[in-house]
């Protein structure tokens, strides 16, 4: 599997934001409001990157330190940087889509609704980006090192 490219996390994010903003204008156009946006949703993506923070920190640990014991095993490692990789892309997405919605909503701050929707939005892009940035340290921490070579070029032996 290969690193996640923050260019790629970008690109998904920049292509998401005219597709909420196409898809909040459908809504305000059928129904005459702006989609809701759940107060839930930034406390549930923080909770999301702090899940992710903590497993950087314990797949860091059982790497780098050689810390093999019991709690961690490989197959969960394995199974950590997948879901980081693709933690990644979703924070990317949410961002992109709710910064349309809020670009959208921005357009309508001397309503209460449109206020309510632009911060609510704002709020959860910046969530959204702190997942993503939690799952892209996760999946770096997955990573390891090469092996270590001595001063005569060989590959010292463990």
């Amino acid at each position: 599997m290969q690193k996640t490219k923050i260019g790629s996390l970008i690109w998904a994010a920049l292509v998401a934001v005219p597709i909420g903003w196409s898809i909040s204008r459908l809504v305000d156009a059928a129904s005459g409001s702006l989609p809701p946006v759940p107060w839930v949703l930034p406390l549930l993506l923080l909770f999301l990157a702090i899940a992710m923070f903590a497993g950087a920190r314990a797949v860091r640990a059982w790497i780098t330190e050689r810390r093999f014991d019991q709690r961690i095993d490989a197959l969960r490692v394995a199974r950590s940087v997948a879901l980081a990789k693709a933690s990644a892309y979703f924070g990317a997405v949410v961002a992109g889509g709710y910064g349309g919605l809020g670009l959208l909503a921005s357009t309508m701050l001397d309503v209460p609704m449109g206020r309510n929707r632009a911060v609510l939005s704002g709020i959860t892009v910046v969530c959204a980006v702190v997942l993503s940035v939690a799952a892209v340290r996760l999946e770096r921490a997955g990573e390891v090192p090469p092996p270590a070579e001595d001063e005569n070029g060989d590959l010292a032996a463990s």
